[in-house]
């Protein structure tokens, strides 16, 4: 019984010879050869049947300029041109139990940026063809002769998108094992591998004797079915007809290399004839079939891999607006050059894989992201690292990246996975996974682990395999919770010796709100490599290093930070302690002398004034410090739960129940975003100046801050947002609260808030805390 043609695959099959070269030998020179099986339908039957006779288990149809911009069109339709070409190979091999293969050829046109064929366009070409190749009874298809891989890609999709047949792509290189464009080898074979390419091969471009090397890069990276097509050596013009230098004889032992290297699947190319193959066979026909099980642990663009087994990567972190105005510039004007200025920067620093963040308030990332990379893509040569959570942005920019390129990110929420798996398995991405879910970052490492594991569980579903996730454990700031570290780096190590995967973390976030941030990034690199990082989300610049002081903070050994802070700055706020002084407590975080101060000093009839004077000086003076960068998160935190210890102890011990507060502010993170750092340092800071404050948490609806001013009544709503993916929340939230409640201030903050949004959008902001009291003060006090 006849093998299906995907089983035949991965045996021994024999593909056809040179079928342009064929027919100029018959004196045939139509510049549209795809028109033979409606002009010449004979020599194209005896052309088949030689092949076949010869040992040819597969043969193409004569359709390799089927597409709208090659085929001439005005006296036949493409559907003619097709149908015809399949009807004639499927009668000769039905005689000889052989398959049949559409073959499709480029478009002719040069892709973008080398050329001004998009992507759009050569795939609307293939798409044509595939949707005609859809309805006919063949084997399969093949892709072959191209030399842009972007190309290959479009070409890929549009049989994948609009057929159900297995598809061999081939691609053609020249000695030095690229492509006219600069595609090479293993690029090739990664991204048609990761797309689901049921066979990659390599046809045209030189003889059998140059393509050796080749087929070796390619076998070497291989996990499917290899084809090789050499031409018949070089070409040369001699007694008026073209020739080529390299015979049947030679060719066929050097097939015989060519299949001990592993390839297993053998024909020619141009110059080729059936003697070619007849020969290639009777040398050939008895060789075992190699198994190939070569999984390349790798990312790559068009022309570079990076490769997961050999090193640690550097994934580079500087295209993300936050908190660079020159680049929020760039991307609200399209800036193309200053981005790709950045990107080469980061590349002459040793960036392994760029990462590509646009996301902004006002930027239409599903515009703008795919936009940039296809500028990017032609001047940078490295792996992509695709960084948004709006899932119709993703699908766009990873759809025309070329390459296979590495999707940033998902976390253990039902709706990322359902957003974001079936684009990885689609495109064959590697996926950073957020060790995060609709509950936040959990607290402990075991908490981390159970969203690891049900990650790794969901993409087994989609057939995504374990080793294309690099988890994040995530990095918290050290200077909010001395813990902070260590939970970190247990999960890395867990992350590595329990479940076996590899590892990335945008370390960064653990040294915010301190100074000399570049010691403790570089400290905690140093120690997250020892414990088994596969990768590293961060400016290429840095580098492992390691300083006692930032290794002992990171420890958890330097619970306030005082000896960090010492060791990397003077001190800097040296005013004399008076005894029991409630201000110098507040500045430095002293609750139990701020304690002893207030009970010492407040009586029945000076609370008040020492509200105003002591506790609401001390944050004052805090906050002062703070803005001027002469002290930080850590003692602003602090300072602020000083306040709040000796205000709590006054309250209850001075003023009657229900006192009244200046004003009612309610607060939320709002809807989608699990982060509310910024929104609990307001709620500490803001809190301490006399107002009252409902917390309503994070990932808040509308509707629940809706219901909240209906029952609270505040004066201000203030709303807080960290992630670029979360300002559309905000907008919305924002909208309503104005048109519902217009007398209500709606304040807003947070890293990718900026006043230019706030205006925007109606609302009043606040960089931080501090300012936010500011605000306040002046508007209630």
């Amino acid at each position: 019984m006849k093998k299906t043609f995907i089983e035949a695959l991965h045996g021994r099959l024999y593909l056809d010879g040179g079928a342009g070269t064929t027919f100029l030998s018959l004196g045939l020179s139509d510049p549209h050869p795809e028109l033979y099986p409606l002009t010449h339908p004979d020599i194209v039957r005896s052309f088949h049947r030689a092949f076949l006779e010869a040992g040819s288990t597969c043969i193409l149809t004569d359709t390799f300029g089927c597409n709208a911009k090659k085929a001439d069109l005005s006296r036949y339709t493409l559907t003619e041109i097709i149908t015809a070409a399949v009807d004639i190979a499927l009668a000769c091999a039905k005689d000889f139990d052989g398959y049949v293969l559409y073959d499709c050829g480029p478009t002719g046109g040069l892709m973008e940026p080398n050329g001004k064929m998009t992507f759009e366009e050569a795939y609307d070409l293939f798409a044509e063809q595939a949707k005609i190749v859809a309805g006919l009874p063949v084997d399969g298809v093949v892709i072959e002769t191209v030399s842009d891989l972007q190309e290959m890609r479009a070409a890929y999709l549009a049989f994948r998108e609009n057929t159900d047949k297995p598809i061999l792509c081939s691609m053609t290189f020249e000695k030095s094992g690229h492509t006219f464009t600069g595609a090479s080898v293993e690029s090739f074979a990664l991204t048609m591998q990761s797309l689901g390419a049921d066979a990659i091969g390599i046809n045209c471009g030189s003889g059998p004797k140059d393509m050796l090397a080749n087929a070796k890069k390619l076998t070497a990276c291989a996990h499917v079915p290899v084809f090789i097509e050499p031409n018949a050596g070089l070409p040369r013009f001699e007694g008026g007809k073209t020739i080529y230098d390299t015979d049947a004889e030679e060719f066929s032992d050097v097939m015989l290399d060519i299949a001990l290297s592993g390839v297993n699947i053998l024909g020619g190319c141009c110059g080729t004839t059936p003697e070619y193959i007849k020969k290639t066979v009777q040398k050939t026909a008895d060789l075992p079939v190699a198994i190939r099980q070569n999984y390349p642990d790798a990312i790559c663009s068009h022309s570079r891999v990076a490769d997961f087994s050999k090193k640690s990567l550097v994934i580079g972190e500087r295209v993300n607006p936050t908190g660079k105005p020159l680049l929020k510039q760039a991307i609200a004007e399209d800036d193309h050059g200053y981005i790709l200025s950045v990107c080469m920067a980061e590349i002459q620093e040793g960036a392994d894989v760029l990462d590509i963040n646009l996301g902004m308030a006002g930027c239409n990332e599903t515009e703008k992201l795919p936009a940039a990379v296809r500028k990017l893509q032609g001047v940078a040569d490295l792996p992509l690292s695709i960084d948004t959570a709006k899932a119709e942005a993703l699908e766009k920019t990873v759809r025309i990246t070329c390459g296979r390129c590495l999707i940033n990110s998902v976390n253990g929420s039902k709706s990322s996975m359902d957003a974001v798996f079936p684009i990885a398995k689609k495109y064959g991405c590697y996926v950073v996974a957020l060790c995060l879910d609709e509950g936040g970052i959990p607290e402990d490492a075991d908490g981390r682990m159970v969203i690891a594991r049900r990650i790794l569980e969901e993409g087994k579903k989609y057939g995504i395999d374990p080793s294309r996730f690099l988890f994040d454990p995530l990095t918290m700031a050290v200077s909010v919770d001395a813990r902070n570290g260590l939970i970190t780096l247990e999960t890395l190590r867990r992350l590595k010796q329990e479940l076996g995967v590899k590892t990335t973390l945008g370390l960064s976030n653990i040294s915010f709100g301190l100074p000399s941030r570049q010691i403790i990034n570089a400290t905690f690199y140093q120690m997250a490599l020892e414990a088994g990082a596969s990768s590293a989300i961060i400016n290429p610049v840095l580098k492992p290093g390691f300083t006692k002081e930032a290794h002992d903070l990171l420890l958890g050994l330097d619970p306030s930070c005082e000896r960090y802070i010492a060791s990397v700055k003077d001190v800097v706020v040296t005013e004399t302690k008076s005894e029991k002084d409630i201000v110098y407590a507040i500045t430095h975080g002293l609750t139990g002398e701020a304690m002893e101060a207030v009970k010492a000093k407040t009586t029945k009839d000076n609370y008040a004034t020492v509200i105003d004077e002591d506790v609401i000086g001390g944050l004052n003076k805090l906050g002062a410090l703070y803005a001027e960068g002469k002290v930080f998160l850590p003692q602003l935190i602090a300072g602020s739960e000083t306040a709040k210890a000796v205000l709590e102890y006054i309250k209850s011990t001075f003023i009657p129940e229900g006192g009244k507060s200046k004003a009612t502010v309610v607060l939320a993170t709002v809807k989608g975003d699990v982060h509310d750092i910024g929104k609990n340092i307001v709620k500490a800071v803001v809190g301490n100046y006399g107002y009252r404050i409902i917390d309503l948490g994070k990932d808040v609806s509308t509707e629940a801050v809706l219901d909240a001013v209906e029952k609270y009544h505040p004066e201000v709503v203030g709303l807080s947002a960290l992630m670029t993916t979360t300002l559309d929340s905000m907008s919305e939230t924002t909208a309503a609260v104005r048109a519902k409640y217009p007398d209500v201030i709606v304040m807003v903050g947070g890293a990718v808030v900026t006043a230019e949004y706030a205006a925007g959008i109606g609302a009043l902001y606040s960089k931080d805390a501090r300012e936010m009291a500011e605000i306040l003060e002046r508007r209630f006090s």
